[in-house]
């Protein structure tokens, strides 16, 4: 074995045994930590379609066009050069045995050479955007870790070239170790280009430019291994699992068992589970979550890649005093709430979910907020005042308005609506959920109106609960008292068994993704519907007929997407097929679909007071005024109430509608 053999193979193992300890680090705090246990769903076919989309396509990133296709060729670079890589140590470490060979190394080759360019051209283009355009999402995180990585993968391919010219050039075919002499110039396009107005080396300079690109080369590869587990490029290593592992409902809040459990929510990093932890490891610090999150967008402090990044570093750092030196659980974890963790942040979510939708590693950021809320309210009964309100109110009225219940059904007067809670034994197709703001607010009392117009118009059997509904459970869940949550969802799904549900039809986003999603944690499986999908399919079977009104002409139509109908439920196209059913004149926000603005409503704070920062509602009510709409059409309560009132508060009252789907259906049914 040669010297240069011998030094490679330990600088090889060296470099591997410290990134395979540091993994082992990283893991065994994943395994040892955490006091929740959770199993995980086999569900392979799913597991690994998105192995396939997210890791390998590179799917989520293209949600930014400019760094999707950046790091998406980036990535695509790196896994070229691993068959190139692999035969590189191979034949330093045992010169004259080669890993490639035949179609499979000029196949090889031919990748590498063409992603190589792509490679260095992409670290021009990164290191613009950092540092020339500078991007604001980048600006202030770990600048000195992604300049040091994106020398390192520029030094790694140009290196490459440096050996491929001279490989070309007849320089190194007797050296030992070196690779791909065999084959034809046409294998290595680039190379070839390059050797061909390069100027000729002797062949005395040639070696020795040979053997300074060979360790360099060498040298690059061995501390970029060393690095990834210690920095950001953690997420090399972390990310592909995580999606593997990826929770079947993100943000979708698991219940409490308060019979067996006795630490409630997210207090310290015990409180957090082990997939949790990979959630923290994969962090790749891109900033996307936060460039979407709409407290953050109007100036608020919350930022969901500082939440993730900061508990990391208390697990790192709090992971390393418990693996070496013990001691009482209690003394070494201490709470991530307040510091770093501020309370003001936590209750600045609105849950809407853009940090999860636009996480390209599936990261869940909102349920690690709500556990941490959880253990405000549950472990220390701190919450603000609003909300202490608001969860008072649900106790005592079964809903957030201090309204008496029996008066809930008040807005069906004269409208010859099925209540159950007056004739039990009434038959019936589907069960119209009203949800409490449609039943209480004097505005959304009118969604309520228009959608039993249109269900008696297509001739659907339908009832409501009337004085039996109460609160779906989401205004307190979300807000962290589980507890109450607990409470009103069991005595609903008595309410519903009792009344032999199985189809529900709501006009309420969060009562429409609590009934679907999380009520059958607690023993129930419903048929349930939002009201925009429901309609769309009585237009698209005929059952209603929808006209054009001749002021429409006049009108220009927005469509503003509900979080928990669109980024939780994926309705997007529906609610958009009924509005365009009659509207000639139609335009798209700045921001919509899966990135549509938040009203702000959500997460519980339809009842708190925005203090800090611009008012989300008003900012989303601007992005309506510039495609010059006059009616915003909607399709939940919640944002409803918001955006009327940022309507009227920002001076456009006289100049733009805001109008529910089923108003404006109502309103245009022969």
């Amino acid at each position: 074995m040669y010297v240069f053999s011998i030094i490679v193979l330990i600088g090889l193992l060296l470099s591997a045994g410290f990134f395979l300890y540091t993994i082992y680090r990283l893991l065994w705090n994943a395994v040892k930590i955490p006091e929740k246990k959770p199993g995980l769903k086999l569900q392979l076919g799913r597991r690994i379609y998105l192995v396939i989309r997210n890791v390998f396509l590179q799917a989520k990133l293209f949600k930014d066009l400019g760094g999707g296709i950046m790091h998406a060729l980036m990535f695509w670079a790196f896994i070229a050069f691993a068959s190139y890589s692999s035969d590189f140590f191979v034949s330093a470490i045992f010169p004259g045995t080669n890993l490639l060979s035949g179609t499979f190394e000029q196949v090889a080759f031919f990748t590498v050479d063409i992603f190589a360019i792509i490679a260095l051209l992409d670290v021009v283009y990164a290191f613009i955007r950092r540092w020339g355009i500078k991007i604001k999402r980048y600006q202030g995180y770990n600048g000195f870790e992604a300049w040091f990585i994106l020398s390192l993968v520029g030094i790694l391919m140009a290196t490459y070239y440096v050996l491929s010219v001279l490989r070309l050039d007849g320089v190194s075919a007797n050296i030992p170790g070196s690779i791909g002499e065999n084959l034809a110039a046409a294998n290595t396009p680039v190379s070839y280009a390059l050797a061909s107005v390069l100027p000729k080396v002797s062949a005395t300079t040639g070696y020795y430019i040979y053997w300074t690109a060979f360790t360099i080369h060498a040298a690059d590869f061995i501390i970029f291994l060393a690095y990834i587990p210690t920095s950001k490029h953690l997420h090399l290593f972390a990310a592909p699992f995580n999606v593997l592992f990826a929770k079947e409902d993100q943000a979708i809040l698991k219940p409490i068992d308060f019979e067996k459990e006795t630490r409630f929510g997210a207090t310290d990093i015990r409180d957090f589970d082990w997939k949790d932890y990979f959630d923290f490891y994969a962090c790749t610090e891109c900033g996307r979550c936060t460039a979407n999150c709409p407290a953050n967008l109007t100036g608020k402090t919350l930022s969901p890649r500082d939440i993730i990044w900061d508990i990391r570093e208390v697990v790192v750092a709090q992971g390393t005093e418990y693996r070496t030196r013990g001691g009482d659980r209690d003394q070494v974890f201490k709470t991530v709430i307040g510091e770093p963790i501020l309370e003001k942040d936590l209750w600045s979510c609105t849950t809407c979910m853009a940090c999860v939708e636009q996480c390209p590693v599936m990261i869940d950021h909102v349920s690690k907020i709500v556990d941490m809320r959880r253990s405000l309210v549950l472990n220390q009964g701190k919450a603000p005042r609003e909300v202490i309100d608001l969860t008072r109110n649900i106790e005592q009225y079964g809903s957030p308005y201090t309204i008496d219940p029996s008066t809930r059904a008040d807005w069906a007067a004269g409208l010859d609506v099925v209540d159950l809670s007056k004739t039990p034994d009434a038959q019936y197709d589907v069960l119209y959920w009203v949800g409490c703001v449609a039943s209480f607010d004097k505005r959304n009392q009118e969604i309520a109106k228009s959608v039993t117009k249109i269900l008696k118009k297509a001739g659907v059997n339908f009832a409501i609960l009337g004085s039996q509904e109460k609160c779906t459970g989401d205004p307190a869940r979300r807000t962290g008292n589980e507890y109450l949550a607990d409470m009103m969802i069991k005595g609903n799904v008595e309410t519903l068994k009792a009344n032999r549900v199985q189809k529900v039809i709501t006009s309420c986003a969060h009562c429409f993704n609590s009934l679907k999603n999380e009520y059958k944690d607690f023993g129930i499986e419903l048929e349930v519907h939002h009201h925009t999908e429901f309609i769309n399919r009585l237009i698209s079977d005929k059952k209603l007929s929808v006209k054009s009104l001749d002021s429409d002409t006049l009108e220009k139509y927005t469509y503003h997407d509900p979080c928990y109908v669109g980024r939780y439920n994926k309705l997007y196209e529906e609610p958009r097929d009924v509005v365009k059913s009659f509207a000639a004149n139609y335009e798209e926000m700045e921001m919509n679909k899966s990135k549509s603005l938040c009203c702000g409503a959500g997460g519980g704070r339809l009842w708190m007071e925005e203090k800090e920062g611009t008012l989300i509602s008003h900012k989303r009510i601007e992005q309506a005024d510039k495609v010059n709409a006059t009616t915003v059409v909607t399709a939940c309560p919640y944002c409803m109430t918001m955006l009327d009132d940022a309507r009227k508060t920002t001076g456009r009252e006289d100049k733009m509608k805001i109008q529910d789907v089923s108003e404006l259906i109502a309103g245009r049914i022969d």
